[in-house]
């Protein structure tokens, strides 16, 4: 459901869909029709295609209902079908989100749900927002934040220094579970006068299957927020400036899980 939702976005960026799952044709086309699937889903009934890939999950035991199933997993192939991305996750019900996938692939912006915050301090500007904006449990997707340093200023990437690092921090809810940051590539600073580059810190999260989360997730007009803080230090030319700790917060609505 979650891909069907972003369908328009995937193809928008010139990429095709298709999905290769391990019940009957008869199966699948009932959930088709029932939930409104246009992309093609391809039957592997027996598993062999997943078998040939060694994606066979063999944490299920032959004879139960859900022996067959692979490992989650996205491949992305380019115009002369090659393989030139993957993303995996070991428990087969969490799942990589469409919209979080396009932000890995180096598309921060385009088809993303951009209820996004813009804040201000006396360093920097901060444009925070979330690949999804409506989340299941099982899905891993992005905390995102772009950041502009104000003139002459620059913060710090990962590195032999001492100053602190540029961090998102996820602090609540305890449940999530966090991945880590992917920064940009790091620029030396030459003790120079500096304009501030832009750039993007991506935080994946994931929220986990279990009875209790999806209870929540069943809740009427129930809402999700994450609150975290953006963690730096900015310097100048002349001055290092003390470390900053800046709340963040995204909020999300849940989309029930379909049984």
């Amino acid at each position: 459901m979650e891909l069907q939702s972003r369908y328009a976005d995937i193809q928008a960026q010139g990429l095709g869909l298709a999905a290769i799952i391990y019940e009957s044709v008869e199966t699948l086309w009932a959930f088709s029709e029932a939930r409104g699937i246009e992309f093609p889903i391809l039957s592997d009934e027996g598993s062999a295609v997943i078998q040939e890939y060694d994606l066979l999950n063999r944490e299920q035991r032959p004879g139960s209902r859900a022996y067959g199933i692979p490992y989650p997993g996205t491949f992305i192939l380019d115009t002369g079908g090659r393989v030139t991305a993957r993303f995996f996750e070991q428990a087969y019900q969490e799942r990589f989100t469409g919209s979080s996938i396009l932000v890995a692939l180096g598309d921060p912006v385009h088809g993303i749900d951009r209820n996004a915050t813009q804040l201000t301090t006396d360093h920097l500007e901060a444009l925070v927002y979330a690949t999804d904006g409506i989340v299941a449990p099982g899905n891993r997707f992005s905390l995102v934040v772009d950041v502009t340093p104000k003139g002459n200023m620059h913060v710090y990437a990962p590195g032999d220094h001492i100053y602190q690092v540029i961090s998102l921090r996820v602090d609540t809810p305890d449940f999530i579970q966090t991945h880590d940051v992917t920064y940009p590539e790091p620029q030396i600073y030459h003790f120079e006068p500096l304009d501030g580059q832009p750039f993007t810190l991506v935080q994946e999260v994931t929220i986990p299957m279990s009875r209790e989360i999806a209870g929540l997730a069943a809740q009427p007009n129930a809402t999700l927020t994450i609150e975290g803080a953006l963690e730096y230090q900015a310097c100048d030319d002349a001055i290092c400036y003390t470390p900053v700790e800046l709340p963040l917060s995204w909020t999300f609505d849940w989309r029930p899980l379909v049984r």
